[in-house]
């Protein structure tokens, strides 16, 4: 309470308590009853004994009430908190926004420092270090992370570059496949495939690398498992132009070259045993492949003179250029053949068949024959199948050939007819004008062994090259009667069994 006011109250409380001692007061105070009607006012004795009454009626409810025990004070409700982070750091709160809005008068110290102000941070007293104020509004990011960083950055290059590596990686494996399946971009050629039967699909696939029709065997293998193209492929000799009947070029995709090699094709006729008799010289073998359909004599010819048939130990040494440079390595046996075959895998399959007929026991005797090449004595063997009149006696006309070889002064010449039949083509009945050819096969005037094999010997006649039988024999002639030969060690015995069988005729 104002102390100010405490002397008026307590002259009004005297004033009051002098009036009610005296009833006479409110008698001998006159009242100008005119001028209260006059004016249209209350009278003022009615106002003077309702004011007192109330005065009384307080002290009697203030005496009551003191005898009275307190009753609970409610809590002061609290003014309600903004909870706008921004206006509450601006203008505070409680008592100071209370006031703005009842109009009451500001403290003196509003607004109050904004709870974000520097220099009100350092102001307050630092009570403990270690307590950090919790900042408000959006936190801050860590240091090195974010999308504008530099290490997020070089993240991001490094995956970046791994997604193009994988990419273009897949994109380039697509367009390796696409192109060999469908064979974009590839070159035409002419090129011949044999499949052979039980040859699986990892044979065909290699066969097919091999003549450059497709790059990736392990590709071409997926795409026949996926298509069951190892059902449809057969055995057989497939020949692929690079041109076809107009002129125009052809590639072969997979579905192309699965057709081809399928019965649907123009599949080559397979031409089973077919045997190549033994002594046939190579224009026999030639012709007689021509009239089965397996290739043409020009073909066979060409091919080998100048074909690229691989590394053969046996022929080292051998001429090549001749179309007959090959006589005496066509093994003579019983092959498989197909119709229109490739003359390269014709020739090979007998010089393979030559090289597996070639026994460890020859290999083992060709150490024991000195002063021959392996050329000469291929010679030897071929003259030796045409001489032998059986496998018996191929032992004892070796004999007689090598010693007419080791005693030239008085055998120069080897004097045997079945070279003269060869420089000839094949004549079967010789004549004395025959004997006297001017031909380097001719070994009636030419000293030694003649230029080549004159045939292409059994194993047989091979082996009877290698070992001959040790005789004294120079000369032989043939037995019509035994169909056998006769041997004689003296040009006088020899020409005595001449004579007899001009006698018996």
């Amino acid at each position: 309470m104002d102390e100010s006011n405490r002397p008026q109250e307590q002259s009004r409380d005297l004033w009051l308590e002098e009036l009610l001692r005296s009833h006479e007061s409110a008698e001998s105070i006159g009242v100008d009853e005119q001028a209260v009607t006059s004016a249209g006012l209350t009278h003022p004795a009615d106002l003077e004994v309702e004011r007192i009454m109330q005065e009384i009626l307080d002290e009697v409810a203030a005496e009551e009430a003191a005898k009275r025990p307190p009753a609970p004070v409610a809590p002061t409700p609290e003014p309600e908190t903004f909870k706008d982070d921004e206006f509450r750091d601006t203008f505070g709160e409680g008592e100071g926004l209370t006031r703005i809005f009842n109009d009451d008068p500001l403290p003196p110290d509003f607004p109050p420092t904004p709870v974000n102000d520097p220099a009100s941070e350092q102001e307050e007293p630092e009570e403990n270090e270690e307590e950090q104020p919790v900042e408000k509004g959006r936190p801050k990011k860590k240091e090195g992370s974010g999308l504008y960083s530099l290490p997020h950055l070089f993240a991001t290059f490094i995956w970046l570059a791994i997604i193009v590596a994988i990419g273009v990686s897949v994109g380039r494996l697509g367009w390796l496949c696409a192109s060999d399946v469908l064979a974009l971009g590839r070159t035409p050629i002419s090129a011949s495939v044999t499949i052979e039967p039980g040859d699986d699909m990892d044979t065909i696939a290699e066969k097919l690398q091999d003549a450059g029709l497709i790059q990736y065997p392990g590709i071409f293998k997926f795409y026949a498992d996926i298509t069951s193209a190892e059902e449809k492929i057969k055995p057989g000799t497939y020949n692929f132009h690079d041109v076809n009947e107009d002129n125009e070029t052809i590639v072969y995709d997979y579905m192309a070259l699965v057709a081809v090699m399928s019965p649907s094709s123009n599949r080559l006729v397979v031409v089973e045993d077919l045997r190549i008799p033994e002594g046939y010289t190579c224009a026999q073998i030639f012709q007689l492949l021509e009239d089965k359909k397996v290739c043409t004599v020009a073909e066979l010819e060409a091919y080998a003179a100048s074909g690229e048939l691989g590394e053969y130990w046996f022929l080292e040494g051998v001429p090549r250029g001749d179309k007959y440079c090959l006589e005496g390595y066509l093994f003579p046996d019983t092959y498989d053949f197909y119709e229109n075959d490739d003359p390269q895998r014709v020739l090979k399959k007998m010089l393979n068949g030559f090289d597996a007929a070639f026994t460890d026991v020859m290999r083992a005797n060709l150490d024991k024959v000195k002063g021959y090449t392996f050329h000469e004595l291929m010679i030897i063997a071929s003259m030796i199948e045409k001489e032998s009149a059986s496998n018996a006696e191929s032992y004892t006309v070796s004999s007689v050939i090598f010693n007419r070889l080791k005693d030239p002064a008085n055998y120069p010449y080897l004097n045997i007819d079945a070279t003269i039949v060869y420089a000839l083509g094949g004549k079967a009945e010789l004549t004395e004008e025959d004997l006297k050819l001017d031909h380097p096969y001719n070994t009636y005037t030419n000293k030694g062994l003649p230029p080549g094999p004159i045939s292409n010997p059994s194993q047989n006649s091979i082996a009877a090259a290698l070992t001959p039988e040790e005789t004294k024999y120079y000369y032989y002639a043939l037995d019509p009667d035994t169909k056998l030969h006769h041997f004689s060690k003296t040009y006088t015995e020899h020409q005595a069994f001449l004579d007899s069988l001009k006698e018996d005729k």
